[in-house]
């Protein structure tokens, strides 16, 4: 059964669920956001003390732990997250440099 073959008050209850679900979705998706910004600021604070100290501005070792960690969580697909994710906050200080 599909919900264009369901009666017309199931229908009414599946899409009020479903909206209700995407709700808490966009409010999961907006304190991903924030939360994003946040690791950003945090890894550009990390980035601008290692080059003022010398370093290099991106540690790979540090960055193969993250990777890896995302990997063991949720596969192939975690392992590609956190690749984006660390393309992301290493941006940051490349783009003012």
């Amino acid at each position: 059964m599909t919900l264009q073959t369901l009666p017309t008050s199931d229908k009414a209850t599946t899409e009020a669920a479903i909206a209700e679900l995407r709700s808490s979705i966009d409010v999961l998706d907006a304190e991903i956001l924030g939360l994003l910004e946040r690791r950003r600021e945090l890894s550009e604070a990390v980035q601008e003390v290692r080059i003022a100290a010398g370093g290099r501005r991106t540690e790979f070792s540090r960055e193969n732990v993250i990777i890896k960690r995302y990997a063991d969580r949720f596969g192939r697909q975690g392992g590609a997250i956190a690749m984006k994710i660390l393309e992301i906050c290493r941006g940051a200080v490349t783009a003012s440099r």
